[in-house]
């Protein structure tokens, strides 16, 4: 373990659209489009209330169509032709990449739209898949009047694939703690992920280590899954559990955990983990920092922007030893705490506020 130094049916393509329409003069109208419990949907909310812009909650993408054309009855303070910004994964507007550029385009065609790029598309999740969502995400961004993400890193990402960015913003760290709760109290021995389960947050690799530990003699020792698996990702997780308890250790998968609650479950987790295969900006890492938890993480260009932003924030490894890593953050925890960082939702609203002037300018 390494710490840094702490100093600062498939619809066919269509051709792409004419040029937007005139940038906005006034603030656009924030779509937090998909199920709420969604990562990137409750993000787009929060960035509309940081930034007091106006917002509307979609359910899909079939919806938003007719969720548009409503809007002179369901918003009628807005102009006809407000602007609209949407925040981005392809998979909550379509079933291929390409439906979900297909509805970006449709929507550009009536009014502007700035857009932030979420689960940017990077060689590691494979050939393939890179190829066709970076297909799509090109024919997004050129529709779009203004394009922003969420990490210097993304920004790399998409000037290799040709996608010019406006702004890079930061995810925040909202602050989960309480001064009117009591402080969680400490497992003995746990190691914690947390997000939705699924390959790319490595829960294999963390179940491999725990399970070592255990077969080593560590039988107190529990992983703690907090969170849900991935949709077709049931099986992943429930062997993750079971290599755990057959080397004579514990393990828990908790479930969706509820916003009021989260605050006590990450602060009770002794190591918090969050080892990434690939990740381009990450809501469940600042979650852990929002809690007041430095975190164990993959070295990576990624993990390295966010400790240069926040310093002391993360604990970094090459993964070359992570039992190791795990025994000795287990029976010295203190380096997994630290004070919550900036930046936080006011700065979160500021930002949005000034990107969207220069875009009306």
């Amino acid at each position: 373990m390494t710490t840094p130094p702490t100093t600062p049916p498939t619809t066919p393509p269509t051709a792409p659209p004419t040029a937007p329409p005139t940038a906005p003069t006034t603030l656009p109208l924030t779509i937090a489009l998909g199920p709420p419990g969604h990562g990137v949907t409750r993000f787009a909310a929060e960035c509309a209330r940081a930034a007091g812009a106006p917002l509307l909650e979609v359910a899909d993408v079939g919806s938003l169509p007719d969720a548009l054309a409503a809007l002179p009855t369901t918003l009628p303070t807005l102009r006809p032709a407000t602007p609209l910004h949407l925040h981005v994964t392809d998979s909550l507007f379509g079933a291929t990449p390409d439906q979900a550029a297909d509805a970006l385009e449709s929507t550009a065609r009536d009014r502007p739209i700035a857009v932030t790029l979420h689960d940017v598309p990077q060689p590691a999740e494979g050939a393939e898949r890179c190829r066709r969502r970076t297909r799509a995400y090109q024919r997004i961004a050129a529709a779009a009047g203004l394009v922003v993400v969420s990490s210097e890193h993304e920004r790399t990402l998409c000037q290799a694939a040709g996608i010019a960015v406006d702004a890079v913003i930061p995810l925040p760290v909202p602050d989960l703690r309480s001064p009117d709760r009591d402080e969680p109290t400490p497992d003995a021995r746990s190691v914690g992920v947390f997000g939705f389960l699924h390959p790319g947050k490595a829960v294999d690799l963390v179940a491999d280590a725990v399970a070592e530990l255990a077969a080593a003699g560590d039988r107190t020792v529990t992983l703690k899954l907090l969170g849900a698996p991935a949709e077709g990702h049931e099986d992943y997780v429930r062997d993750a559990v079971d290599r755990v308890r057959s080397a004579g250790g514990r393990a828990d998968v908790t479930g969706r955990i509820d916003d009021d609650e989260l605050a006590r479950a990450l602060g009770e987790v002794t190591v918090p983990v969050a080892l990434f295969r690939n990740v381009s900006a990450s809501g469940s890492l600042n979650t852990w920092a929002a809690a007041g938890r430095r975190p164990l993480v993959s070295d990576s260009d990624y993990t390295r922007e966010m400790e240069q932003r926040r310093p002391g924030s993360l604990l970094l490894t090459d993964g070359a030893d992570l039992p190791g890593d795990l025994r000795r953050l287990l029976d010295d925890p203190a380096p997994t705490r630290v004070d919550v960082p900036e930046p936080g939702l006011t700065e979160l609203g500021r930002a949005y506020l000034q990107v969207w002037e220069q875009w009306s300018a």
